[in-house]
């Protein structure tokens, strides 16, 4: 019994450990952008198509990889102009 008791013991601080590890790989809070974004982004659109280009929906539209990559750069320029 102390055998099962000890297994059951070094199972569950295992298995607490992977949980608690895994955390850590997550987005953190509020990085994502919730729904302020302009932009859309990847993280937050459903796959439509796997190929080449891949294709997203998001916000009720569907953008290839490419078109999401050019909205970020033109957002990303505006915000550097200061505009």
């Amino acid at each position: 019994m102390r055998k099962i008791n000890g297994f059951l013991a070094i199972l569950c601080g295992t298995m607490l450990l992977c949980i608690a590890g895994c955390a850590a790989y997550g987005p953190a809070p509020g990085s994502t952008g919730g729904g302020t974004a302009s932009v859309p982004l990847v993280q937050n659109c459903g796959v439509i198509d796997a190929g080449t280009p891949s294709r997203f929906a998001c916000n009720g539209k569907v953008y290839t990889s490419y078109q999401l990559a050019k909205l970020r750069e033109d957002e990303a320029k505006k915000y550097r102009s200061g505009n």
